[in-house]
This record gives structure tokens, C-alpha cells and sequence, in this order.
């Protein structure tokens, strides 16, 4: 019986061989009938076959064991060159990746430098401008302050002026009211004069009614002595004499009696003129003071006036410098919003931040190479019974002997 799995082919031929011989002694025993012979022969023939496949199936299974030998080994050696190009590939991309990144860091370092650089550029120009503004809000400030001292200094030099002014005419009133008082003590003086002229005029006339009176008097009186003396001599030359005295006497003192009416009536009629003189002067007088007092009222009016002038010009004055110090307050809280404002506006001093830390290799990635491709399995080759067709055939003709009848070629030998 053959081995199946055998791989040599020559001990197959040698087992082949000597089934053969095996048949050719069977065949005396065989070629007892024709049918027997003819299975027998496809029994042979059969077994042939199923040798000449079992041989392919070794054949192939061999063939099929060296492929995949070879498959695996070309995949081995692939395998290798797969391993080796990628640490190759792995060490080349890595050190290329570090050069990129430290192109790139270096180069964003650069960029950083050059930022601050920018930045402190463009803080040194928000100082400049800043301090530029500063210098402009003071300059305001300053203009608006003198501004401020020039319009009050204005209001003061035109508040002296108006002083000078109400001054001068307060002076104007009391020069005026000093030559109204002038006129009016004048015309006082005059009164005064014609009242003492009046009163020397009225004793003058007085004095002159009582001369004239007294010399008229004596007169009457001498006419009167003479009358009587020619009466009594008259009377010595027989007129009646009593008679005659008494006409005489009657008659001087008529004569008195009028020359003092006279007087008396003259004496009134000057003392009523010196009344007159006296009234008309006291109304004068009046008038007068009445102008004096006028006078005065004016001064007294003009004086009140300045007063009161003085005091509006002095809360004038005085709402003017707390009108100032509120524009002086409203300047200066104008320049601390502006410099406020200024000081918010300005950049601050830019800080250096560190740098990202240089850029290092990565930890070296640990390579684990292939597994090695062993041949793969061949399942073995199927192999045919040699010995089943053979048998069978055997059998057949076995059967076909068994059914000869022996009996009738014995017989015919006879």
C-alpha cells in the first residue's frame, strides 16, 4: 500500500512496479473468462490513474509549499524594506519637522522682537503726543487764565474809570452847590446889607422926621413966643389980650399937635416901609435858606447817590471776581478732564512677555518590526486509492469466474 504521504517519486514507481507484477502472476488466475480479463484490466487501468492523479496531487502540493516558501520570503524581505524606510522615513520627517519648527520659532521670535520694537515705537510716540497735549491743555489753561485777569483787570480799570467819573461829578455838585451857596450867602449878605442900610435909613429917617420935627417945633414954638409977644402987645394997646393969648396958644399947639401927627405919622409910615424891608428881606431870607437847603439836599443827594453808585460798582466788583473765580474753577477742571482724558488716552508701557521655550525633539518613537511571514498552511494533497479500482476489478472478474461453469469445461475435455 503507498504511503500518501510520500514525496518521492521513484518509490512510488517501485510500488507501482510491483503491483504490476503482482497482476501479471494473477493473470493465469484471471484470464479464466473473458469478462473476468476485461474487469480485471479496468481495474488495472484505474489504478494507473489514481497513481498518475495521487502523483500530480504530490506534484502540486510541492510546488504549492515552494510558492508560498517563496511568498512568504519575498514578503519577509519586503517587509524588511518596509521597516527600514520607515525609520528612514521616520528620522528624515522628524528632523525635518524640528528644523520647521525652530525656522518657525526663531522666526516668530523675530516677529515678537520686531512687535515690541513697534510697540514701544508707538508708546514713545503716545508720550510725545501725550506730553504734547499736556503742553497744549496748559497753554488753554493759561490763555483762558489770562483771559480771565485781563477781562477783570478790564472790569477794574472800567469800574475806576466810572469811580473817577462819579467822583468828579460828585466834585462838579460840590463845586456847584458850593458857588450856589456862594450866590446864595452873597444875596444873604445883601439882604443883610439892605436890612442894616434899611435900619440906618429908618434911624436916618427917624432922626431926620425928629429934627425936622424938633426945628419945626422950635419954630412953632419961637412963632408961637413971637405971636404971643405981638399979642400981648397988642393987647396992651386995648385988644382983649385973654382972648387973643388963648387963640395964640390954641393955634401953636395945633401947631404942635400937627407937627407931631406929622412925625408921627412919618415915623410909621417909615417904621411900615422897614416892615416891608423887614418882611420882603426875611422872605428873601426864606428863600434863601430854603435854597440852602436845597443846596444841601443836593450835595446830601449827590453824596447818597456816589454811595450807592459805589456799592452797586462794589458788588459789581465783587460779582465780577466770584463770576472769575468760577471761570478760573470751571478752567481748571476743564484742564484736569482734559489732561483726565489725555492721561486715559495714553498707551501703556508695553511689557515683554517670555517667549515660547525653543522646540526640542520629540521622544524617539520605539519601532517594532514586522512579524515574519511564515509559508502558509498547504493542506496535503488529496490522494486516490490506488488498490479500490484494482480491487473492485478483481472483484468483477472474480464474479465473472464464479459464474463460469467449470463443470461444463471439464466435460467437453473428456
Amino acid at each position: 500500500m503507498f504511503n500518501p504521504k510520500s514525496n518521492n517519486l521513484l518509490d512510488e514507481q517501485l510500488a507501482f512496479s510491483g503491483l504490476e507484477m503482482g497482476i501479471v502472476q494473477a493473470l493465469p488466475a484471471i484470464f479464466a473468462g473473458v469478462g473476468a480479463a476485461s474487469s480485471i484490466f479496468g481495474g488495472i487501468m484505474g489504478a494507473r490513474s489514481a497513481s498518475k492523479q495521487n502523483a500530480a496531487a504530490r506534484r502540486a502540493e510541492d510546488e504549492q509549499k515552494k510558492f508560498a516558501e517563496k511568498t512568504a520570503k519575498l514578503q519577509n524581505k519586503f517587509n524588511k524594506k518596509l521597516d527600514e524606510a520607515d525609520r528612514a522615513n521616520y528620522y528624515a520627517m522628524r528632523d525635518y519637522n524640528y528644523d520647521v519648527q525652530l525656522r518657525d520659532w526663531q522666526r516668530g521670535k523675530e516677529i515678537q522682537d520686531y512687535n515690541y520694537l513697534q510697540s514701544l515705537k508707538q508708546f514713545q510716540k503716545s508720550l510725545t503726543i501725550s506730553g504734547q497735549q499736556f503742553d497744549l491743555n496748559s497753554i488753554g489753561a493759561q490763555q483762558s487764565l489770562e483771559s480771565e485777569t485781563a477781562a477783570i483787570r478790564e472790569a477794574f480799570m472800567q469800574q475806576q474809570f466810572q469811580r473817577r467819573g462819579m467822583f468828579e461829578e460828585l466834585q462838579q455838585t460840590f463845586a456847584e452847590a458850593n458857588i450856589n451857596k456862594s450866590e446864595q450867602f452873597n444875596q444873604l449878605a445883601g439882604i443883610q446889607n439892605r436890612a442894616d442900610f434899611g435900619r440906618f435909613s429908618f434911624a436916618n429917617t427917624i432922626n431926620t422926621l425928629m429934627s425936622q420935627n424938633n426945628l419945626a417945633r422950635e419954630t412953632q414954638l419961637v412963632e408961637g413966643l413971637v405971636e404971643r409977644g405981638a399979642n400981648q402987645a397988642s393987647a396992651q394997646a386995648g385988644k382983649t389980650a385973654s382972648k387973643t393969648q388963648q387963640a395964640s396958644l390954641a393955634k401953636m399947639q395945633r401947631g404942635l399937635m400937627g407937627l407931631e401927627a406929622e412925625l408921627s405919622g412919618n415915623a410909621k409910615k417909615a417904621a411900615i416901609q422897614l416892615a416891608e424891608l423887614n418882611t420882603n428881606l426875611n422872605l428873601e431870607k426864606t428863600g434863601i435858606g430854603i435854597n440852602l437847603e436845597r443846596i444841601d439836599n443836593t450835595i446830601l443827594n449827590a453824596k447818597q447817590e456816589t454811595k450807592f453808585n459805589l456799592d452797586v460798582l462794589r458788588q459789581n466788583m465783587q460779582s465780577t471776581i466770584d463770576e472769575t473765580q468760577r471761570n478760573i474753577e470751571r478752567v481748571r477742571l476743564q484742564r484736569d478732564v482734559a489732561d483726565l482724558n489725555t492721561r486715559a488716552g495714553m498707551m501703556l508701557f508695553p511689557e515683554r512677555i517670555p517667549y515660547a521655550p525653543r522646540p526640542g525633539l520629540p521622544p524617539e518613537r520605539i519601532f517594532v518590526e514586522r512579524q515574519k511571514a511564515i509559508p502558509g498552511y498547504v493542506p496535503p494533497a488529496q490522494q486516490q486509492s490506488v488498490w479500490a479500482p484494482l480491487v473492485s476489478g478483481v472483484a468483477k472478474g472474480a464474479g465473472s469466474l464464479a459464474s463460469i461453469d467449470y463443470g461444463s469445461f471439464g466435460g467437453g475435455g473428456d
